[in-house]
């Protein structure tokens, strides 16, 4: 089955149970006349919703806070807590100050799933902050309709309704031809494509080799099984040194990129440009930086810090007062604060006493979620090609490693949004 076809299956499946579920509300609803009112209220008036109180909400992220993809998506916490906190020191959201607990799922697919539980059964979460590799826990947040805000790398952000990715729907099956422009802008010819085995790298590296030949780049070698975490790459060095390759698009967890880059240097393998995941990292270019001369990558779905801007100097600032010291560049800080900020939204829109039918229902409407400005490109939750709304990444604003510095495009590179 191709990754479109899961899609659609995967859609027709939330289709019958969302139908399962409306005929079930509405038979209860019939049976108790004011039961929404008492799940929202209590008895005595008083918001009943897990997590909420009278003066807090608890809030649960799952990532991965330790094990091979840790690096990849370091700061995500830290960023999550600084929008939080920013939320918090201006009242909270109708009074109610945000409470975040953390859920370590090691970037492991059972590991994940014991984490949302433990949110949910055990923190008492009303929603979940999520950004990792692994996409286990999503028919159990589903069942339990517990909101999801995150990083849309995997296919649930497209076919879940409660699962918001903070840049869009996920863009599986739905690529943009920007990745493969940026190659074509820097004169590569003759691309390699690397992938991890996991749902968003394979899902990225396969819509990049469908689309590539729209805008005249060639992809002349593979490999989509690439081991999480550092290893010996010389026979994928060799095997892209053989194919005559001259650019390589690496949606890779940090360590197997450094990995590579590692084994390239050694192979004399010359590249007109390199994309990799991960570069966008102080601590990583501080560590390998001579390895990465010359390399680029977008930040996840916003645009890089170095572009002077009130979003840019906000995310730069609550960083500094919340954020442990964390630079806002470093991995997935930005994401996690973006992801945080629309969690924030969900809450205010979904009234004074929030349900998690109500932040669902509600973020579900909104058409031009901007991320405080902070997105490259405004975020469609209600339309779209699928149940997400718009996938995210028409357009990707691209830094360069270069000098010691991260160096920003004067622009984003942006491209058509293509169904494979």
């Amino acid at each position: 089955m191709s990754i479109l076809e899961s899609i659609r299956a995967a859609k027709r499946s939330s289709v019958r149970i969302g139908v399962i579920a409306a005929a079930t509300v509405t038979a209860v609803s019939g049976l108790t006349g004011c039961a929404g009112s008492a799940s929202e209220h209590g008895a005595t008036g008083a918001c009943t919703s897990p997590g909420v109180t009278a003066d807090s909400i608890t809030v649960a992220s799952v990532s991965p806070l330790s094990g091979p993809s840790a690096s990849t998506f370091a700061g995500f916490v830290e960023g999550a807590r600084a929008r939080f906190e920013v939320e918090n020191e201006a009242g909270g959201v109708n009074g109610r100050k945000i409470k975040l607990v953390t859920n370590d799922d090691l970037g492991d697919g059972a590991a994940q799933v014991t984490a949302a539980r433990n949110a949910v059964q055990s923190q008492k979460a009303f929603g979940i902050l999520h950004a990792s590799r692994a996409d286990t826990m999503f028919d159990y947040l589903s069942s339990q309709n517990v909101p999801v805000t995150g990083f849309p790398g995997q296919i649930a952000y497209q076919t879940k309704e409660n699962a918001f990715g903070f840049a869009g729907s996920a863009s599986i099956g739905f690529p943009s031809t920007a990745q493969s422009q940026f190659f074509v802008d820097r004169g590569v010819t003759k691309l390699g494509v690397l992938a991890n085995n996991s749902t968003g790298s394979k899902g990225a590296a396969e819509g990049l080799i469908k689309v590539a030949p729209t805008v005249g780049l060639n992809v002349e070698a593979t490999a989509l099984d690439i081991p999480v975490g550092s290893f010996d790459a010389t026979s994928i060095a060799l095997q892209m040194k053989n194919a005559g390759v001259d650019g390589l698009f690496m949606p890779l967890v940090t360590d197997s990129s450094v990995a590579i880059f590692k084994a390239v240097k050694a192979q004399g393998l010359e590249l007109k440009a390199a994309y990799m995941q991960g570069l966008y990292d102080p601590k990583v270019t501080d560590q390998v930086g001579d390895l990465l001369e010359g390399v680029s990558s977008p930040p996840v779905g916003t645009i890089p810090v170095e572009v002077a801007g009130d979003a840019t100097e906000q995310l730069a600032v609550a960083m500094k007062k919340y954020g442990d010291g964390v630079d806002p560049r470093t991995g997935f800080t930005t994401p996690g604060y973006v992801s945080a900020d629309l969690f924030i939204e969900g809450l205010k829109i979904a009234g004074e006493c929030p349900t998690r039918e109500n932040f669902v229902k509600e973020l579900r409407a909104v058409d031009a979620y901007d991320g405080g400005g902070l997105l490259v490109e405004p975020a469609n939750f209600a339309e779209g090609p699928v149940v997400g709304g718009f996938p995210y990444g028409r357009c990707a604003w691209f830094v360069t490693y270069s000098g010691g510095a991260f160096v920003p495009d004067t622009a984003a590179t942006c491209g058509e949004i293509l169904g494979l």
